[in-house]
């Protein structure tokens, strides 16, 4: 297979890393986390946030998000902790009844796999959704780390995260690459010292990607191959 052009101009050939965010990257997990969390906010007297509405929460871990929605919905502060777990509860129990994976996913894994670019699973979800919603999509075994925002010390837009897995091959950030869809991806992927791409479909929570610099900005996973 050829070297795509992105990654012959930024890299001289494949990876020796690549990370990839999960929520807004490989699924569109919205209308499940947003029935979960209006589950929530309905148990505790509040009135449902609507998927739309979570959309632009969505990317900063289910404990930013639960307390977004409880501010929103004007409940106490006190009652975060109870909300969380009704959230956890109802998510866990629907992880993938209406989420969708995006297209060419699985294709750009593939090719990875088939160069032996080791691959990274990086998100902020707490980690016990992440295998388990992998294997609804059939997509669990391209991955070597599987890493939740409670999974290390620090989460996206820290670069711990990467760095882990960076260290782990023996690799340096020059020769890494991070995909994903938000101003965290990009945080953390700069602070790594890693190249960055990002997608323009995901949760970007109305910043303009364009005015950030992404070393590579797609409409689709399928340009990385290209």
């Amino acid at each position: 297979m050829r070297t795509p052009q992105h990654l012959k101009r930024l890299f001289e050939g494949w990876p020796e890393l690549v990370c990839f965010d999960l929520d807004g990257t490989l699924v569109d997990s919205v209308p499940d986390i947003a029935a979960a969390l209006d589950q929530s906010l309905v148990a505790l007297g509040g009135a449902p946030a609507g998927e739309e509405r979570v959309r632009g929460w969505v990317g900063y871990g289910s404990a930013k998000l639960v307390q977004q929605a409880l501010e929103w919905a004007n409940l106490p502060e006190a009652r975060i902790e109870e909300g969380y777990k009704i959230f956890l509860k109802a998510y866990f129990e629907n992880l993938a009844g209406r989420s969708t994976l995006y297209a060419n996913v699985e294709p750009v894994l593939k090719a990875f796999k088939y160069q032996k670019v080791p691959v990274a699973l990086i998100t902020n979800k707490p980690s016990l959704f992440i295998k388990p919603l992998l294997d609804h999509f059939g997509i669990s075994t391209y991955f070597s780390w599987m890493l939740g925002g409670d999974s290390l010390e620090d989460k996206k837009p820290s670069p711990v995260p990467l760095l882990h897995c960076m260290e782990d091959i023996e690799s340096t950030p020059e020769k890494c690459l991070m995909i994903g869809d938000s101003l965290a991806d990009y945080r953390a992927a700069k602070a790594a010292g890693f190249k960055c791409a990002l997608v323009t479909y995901g949760y970007n929570h109305g910043v303009d990607l364009t005015e950030l610099e992404a070393d590579i900005l797609v409409d689709d996973l399928a340009e990385l191959l290209m």
